[in-house]
C-alpha cells in the first residue's frame, strides 16, 4: 500500500476514537413530548440530565417552558442544575416566572436558582414576574435578594414599569411595598405612571401617585403625564390625574394642551373634565414656521402643507367635525372670533373638516365667509377642497361648497401662488367638486380663472 494511502487509512481508523460522542437528548426530547413515563425510564437509566440542545436549553428548561412542574421537581432530584441559561439568557427561573407559575419557581429558587437571574438584555427574572403579574413570585424573588429598582439594558425600564405596562396593580402596589422608586424613569423618560396613562389603568395610578408619583410629570420632550393621558384617551387615568391636581394648561412642545389634545380627537368627556378643572378653552398651539416666498408667493405646495399655528381647542375640534365637543367649549367660554396664526378662523377650520354639520355651527359663531390666511391666500373654499377628500366623501365636501356659496364665499379667489379653489379641486381630485364649481361660477356669471383639466 502507498505511504500516503496508508497514512490516510490510519486516520479513518483512529478518527471515530477521537471524534465527540453525540449528545444523549433523549431525555430532552421525551420531556419536549411530555412523555412522562419515558422521562421516568432515562432518569432510571441514568442518562445526562443536564444535556442541552445546540441554543443551549436543557430538559429543566423545557420542562419550565411548558409548565409541567411534576417533571421538573423529577429533574431537580436527579441533580438538574437551575440555573444553566441558554444563548438569549433564559435560565429555567426566568421560564417560570414567564408563566407565572409561583410553584415551579419556588422550587427551582429552593434548588438554588439565582434570583437576580437575567435574559440577555437584562430583564430579570423579577420584571418578567412583574409583567406576568404574579405577586407571589415577585415576593419569593425578592426575599431571595432581587433588586426591585434593576434596570433592564435596552430601554432602562424597572419591574415596576413592566407591572404598571401590563396593567397589574396588585404588583404595583407589592413593588412599592418592597422599596420600588415610583418616579424612577426609563432611556426615554417614561415613568410607571406614564405607562399607567398609556393602558388607562386607573387603579395602578393612584396607588402610584399615592406612593409619590408626580402627577405634573413631564417627559423630556416636554409633554406632561395627562397629555400622554389624553392622547391616549385614557379617561380614568386623566380624571384621576385631574383630581390630583395635575394642570391642565401645560403645553407640550407643539404647544398642545390637554384640552387641544382631547378636542381634536372628540373625547366629549375629558374635554368636559377639563374644563371643570380649570382648562383654558382658548389656549393657543405653538406658532409654527412659515413658507419660504416662491415665485408665485408661498412656496410650492405650501397650501396642502401648511398647518398654521395659535390654533385654539374650538379650532381643532371643528377641523375634526366634532360639533359636540365644540359647542362644549363656547358653554365653557371658546371664542369664536380668535383667529389663528395665519388670520383664519374656526369657519376656515370647519370647512376643512369637509362636514357641513361642522361649517354650519362654526358660520353660526362666526359668519365671516371672505375670510382668507395671511400667509398662503387660502379661503374657505380652498379650504373645503384641500386635504377633505381623505376626511369626507366628495358629496360631503359638495354640501360644504354649496353652503358657503350661498353665505357669499367667494367662488374663484386665488391663493398666494394663484391657484383657485376648482384649480386644487381637480389636482385632488374631488371630481364632484370641479364640476360644481365650475357651474357655481358660470351661475354668478363669470368665468372660471383657471380651466379645468377634466
Amino acid at each position: 500500500m502507498p505511504p500516503i494511502l496508508a497514512r490516510a487509512a490510519a486516520a479513518t481508523l483512529l478518527f471515530p476514537l477521537f471524534a465527540p460522542a453525540a449528545t444523549d437528548l433523549r431525555l430532552l426530547d421525551a420531556v419536549k413530548r411530555r412523555d412522562h413515563k419515558a422521562v421516568t425510564a432515562l432518569l432510571a437509566a441514568r442518562v445526562d440530565v443536564n444535556a442541552a440542545q445546540p441554543d443551549g436549553a436543557t430538559a429543566l428548561a423545557w420542562a419550565a417552558y411548558l409548565d409541567d412542574a411534576e417533571t421538573a421537581e423529577k429533574l431537580l432530584a436527579a441533580g438538574a442544575m437551575p440555573n444553566t441559561a441558554d444563548e438569549y439568557g433564559e435560565t429555567p427561573v426566568t421560564l417560570a416566572c414567564a408563566n407565572g407559575d409561583a410553584v415551579l419557581a419556588r422550587k427551582l429558587l429552593a434548588a438554588g436558582a439565582d434570583a437576580s437571574a437575567a435574559r440577555w438584555d437584562g430583564e430579570t427574572a423579577l420584571m418578567i414576574a412583574a409583567g406576568a403579574g404574579s405577586v407571589d413570585i415577585v415576593n419569593l424573588l425578592v426575599a431571595r435578594g432581587a433588586n426591585v429598582n434593576a434596570t433592564e439594558s435596552r430601554k432602562g425600564q424597572t419591574a415596576l414599569m413592566w407591572a404598571a405596562a401590563e396593567r397589574h396593580p396588585d404588583v404595583v402596589k407589592t413593588l412599592i411595598a418592597h422599596g420600588a422608586d415610583v418616579n424612577a424613569a426609563s432611556k426615554r423618560g417614561f415613568t410607571a405612571l406614564v405607562f399607567a396613562a398609556v393602558k388607562d389603568d386607573s387603579q395602578s395610578a393612584e396607588v402610584l401617585l399615592a406612593a409619590g408619583a408626580d402627577p405634573n410629570y413631564a417627559l423630556p420632550d416636554g409633554v406632561t403625564v395627562l397629555n400622554v393621558a389624553a392622547l391616549y384617551r385614557s379617561l380614568a387615568v386623566a380624571n384621576l390625574l385631574a383630581d390630583r391636581g395635575a394642570d391642565p394648561d401645560v403645553p407640550d412642545r407643539e404647544g398642545d394642551t390637554p384640552l387641544h389634545i382631547a378636542a381634536r380627537a372628540g373625547d366629549l368627556a375629558l374635554v368636559e373634565k377639563l374644563l371643570a378643572k380649570g382648562a383654558n378653552p382658548n389656549a393657543r398651539t405653538a406658532a409654527t414656521p412659515t413658507p419660504e416666498p416662491g415665485p408665485g408667493g408661498a412656496g410650492v405646495g405650501a397650501a396642502f402643507r401648511y398647518v398654521a399655528g395659535e390654533q385654539t381647542p374650538l379650532m381643532l375640534a371643528a377641523k375634526a367635525d366634532h360639533v359636540d365637543v365644540m359647542r362644549a367649549l363656547v358653554a365653557a367660554g371658546g371664542d369664536a372670533n380668535l383667529k389663528a396664526q395665519d388670520s383664519t378662523t374656526v369657519l376656515t377650520a370647519a370647512a376643512g373638516s369637509g362636514h357641513l354639520d361642522a361649517v354650519q355651527y362654526a358660520y353660526e359663531l362666526n359668519p365671516n365667509v371672505k375670510i382668507a390666511s395671511a400667509i398662503t391666500g387660502t379661503t374657505v373654499l380652498h379650504a373645503a377642497v384641500l386635504g377633505t377628500a381623505a376626511a369626507a366623501t366628495q358629496d360631503q365636501i359638495c354640501e360644504v361648497i354649496r353652503f358657503l356659496a350661498a353665505q357669499g364665499a367667494p367662488l374663484d379667489e386665488t391663493d398666494g401662488r394663484g391657484r383657485t379653489p376648482l384649480f386644487y379641486a381637480d389636482l385632488v381630485p374631488i371630481d364632484k367638486a370641479v364640476t360644481l364649481l365650475h357651474d357655481l361660477i358660470i351661475k354668478s356669471g363669470a368665468q372660471p380663472k383657471v380651466v379645468s383639466r377634466r
